[in-house]
């Protein structure tokens, strides 16, 4: 006679939802420089592994129940691997580093074993219940960290919109049609820095701009140390608290500031064509615009930059982290081309930093060229020519084992002002009338009170450097314009830096100009 009292046992399904958690997870600790879309690749790379993995051990015990918790371990352990190597990097037990492939991977291979072993030894029902509620429980603490953010974002699209339409208003159309180029090069420093960091003399390069009319800031700073503040700020012309934003407020809350900014509105409604450029950064990227510069622009998603930068830093958490880094440290290495664009790694020209090399030099030719488009325009160029990965030699030529860090950064400088001052002479000699440049970076590369010290460089035609001083800042760049070439009533605001240190703590440090000539 059946046991009505029997508990009836409840379906493992832990192995799937561990299967697609790493990834998800690793979206909500990097939204701020990544989209949903790029979660393609490395949730084609998840379900793959995740289904290899399930059917080994549906082989093996010729039972889903049976096999169901040697799959979970198995993923688990794989899809922690890299997160442990860079956790234990600098961790040492009996003077070894854990965090070495030689002495983690050993470890990991003995946890299987023992694990399994006690898997199948104590395999009773209980385990894939406690398995099914952890999984299910941290899906849904996923889900609704994915979902905040968002409904966040609707609420501020409202204010944001309100904003802008206030702004807009305040401008007004002149005879004079002036195109005006805001070229940001992603992470310059100023000139100072340059040199009392990394021994680096630009002065040439200032010296120049300062002979062709530029006003350089002697005591130039951004208003905040990040990209995704300091655009909202510029592109605002305000400062995060008064357009109700927190510092530490997610992506998706800052996106429709950035996507409806007054600044690009107004072009628009004073009848300027408007050209953008591809950008690693989803909100501070705009391609509905009348111009739009995308390298790979026909390419499928999964194939696109932000996808490959994405399975890099995904598969960089997985077991397959040996693999990649022993290809990373033995560059002759050839792999084939399917391999090398699904690890993100190998082959270097195929691969993704050359990849974002084609990027940048695309960027740079068709600045060069934007001067010959017809009428007025609005050019917002955000270049990432001395932002990671740092893919360029001295005289611009693609170097693919460029190492990373402050050597690698400090390559890009010498091309970077050398291409600039080209396209620079190029958009003068071929504006009539005289155009409207601005040269800033968002941020410095250095750390704490210096990462604000940033590259800033002003054209201003017809008198418009006489309205320029020493510690304007970027929210203020196009307050002054506005004033000045379309009528504009804006009052300048206090400049203001904002930083925050390692304890993710605020800091407003003041103008410094030591040393900046």
């Amino acid at each position: 006679m059946p046991n009505k009292n029997k508990k009836k046992e409840v379906f493992p399904f832990h192995p799937l939802l561990l299967g697609i958690y790493p990834v998800l997870a690793l979206y909500v600790f990097n939204r701020n420089e990544t989209v949903l879309p790029a979660l393609q690749k490395a949730l084609i790379t998840s379900i793959v592994v995740t289904a290899i993995v399930i059917a080994v051990f549906y082989l093996i015990f010729r039972s889903w129940r049976k096999a169901a918790a040697p799959a979970s371990l198995t993923l688990l352990l794989f899809f922690t691997y890299g997160h442990v190597t860079d956790l234990t990097q600098d961790t040492r037990f009996f003077g070894q580093l854990i965090g070495r492939t030689r002495t983690l991977l050993p470890i990991w291979i003995l946890l299987f074993i023992v694990g399994l072993i006690l898997l199948l030894r104590f395999r009773k029902p209980v385990i894939d219940d406690a398995l099914n509620t952890i999984a299910l429980f941290l899906m849904i603490f996923l889900a609704i960290q994915v979902a905040i953010p968002f409904i966040q974002a609707g609420r501020a699209g409202i204010n944001s919109r309100q904003a802008t339409a206030s702004a807009q208003s305040e401008v007004k159309s002149t005879s004079v049609n002036r195109d005006v180029y805001y070229i940001l090069v992603d992470a310059y420093s100023r000139q100072d820095l340059l040199k009392e960091q990394l021994n680096l003399d630009t002065s040439s390069f200032i010296s120049e701009l300062k002979s062709l009319g530029f006003y350089i800031p002697d005591c130039a700073q951004s208003n905040y140390d990040n990209t995704l503040q300091s655009m909202t700020a510029t592109l605002n012309m305000n400062y995060l608290d008064a357009l109700g934003l927190n510092y530490y407020d997610d992506k998706a809350k800052y996106e429709p500031y950035l996507q409806d900014n007054p600044v690009l509105k107004q072009f628009k409604e004073l009848g300027y064509s408007t050209a953008t450029f591809k950008s690693l950064y989803p909100p501070i990227d705009f391609p509905n615009e009348t111009y739009y510069y995308d390298y790979y622009e026909d390419a499928s998603f999964l194939n696109q930059q932000a996808s490959l930068n994405f399975q890099y830093l995904f598969l960089k958490t997985t077991l397959v982290r040996p693999l990649m880094d022993y290809i990373e440290r033995n560059p002759e290495i050839t792999v084939s081309p399917g391999v090398a664009a699904w690890l993100a790694v190998g082959n270097p020209k195929d691969g993704r930093n050359h990849r974002q090399y084609l990027q940048n030099q695309f960027a740079l030719d068709s600045l060069e060229k934007i001067p010959d488009l017809p009428g007025k325009k609005f050019v917002y160029a955000h270049l990432f020519i001395t932002h990671q990965p740092y893919v360029f030699n001295p005289d611009g030529s693609f170097n693919p084992y460029l190492q990373q860090g402050s050597k690698g950064y400090e390559k890009q400088i010498p091309y970077a002002d050398t291409r600039l001052l080209e396209i620079i002479y190029t958009i003068l000699a071929k504006s009539n009338p005289a155009p409207i440049i601005i040269l800033q970076s968002d941020h410095s590369l250095f750390p704490n009170a210096d990462r604000v010290k940033n590259l800033s460089a002003y054209y201003l035609p017809d008198g418009g450097d006489k309205q320029l001083y020493p510690t304007i800042t970027p929210v203020n760049t196009f307050r002054l314009i506005f004033n000045k070439y379309f009528g504009g009533q804006y009052s300048l605001l206090p400049d203001v830096s904002t930083y925050a240190d390692e304890n993710h703590v605020l800091h407003h440090p003041p103008s410094t100009c030591e040393g900046v000539q």
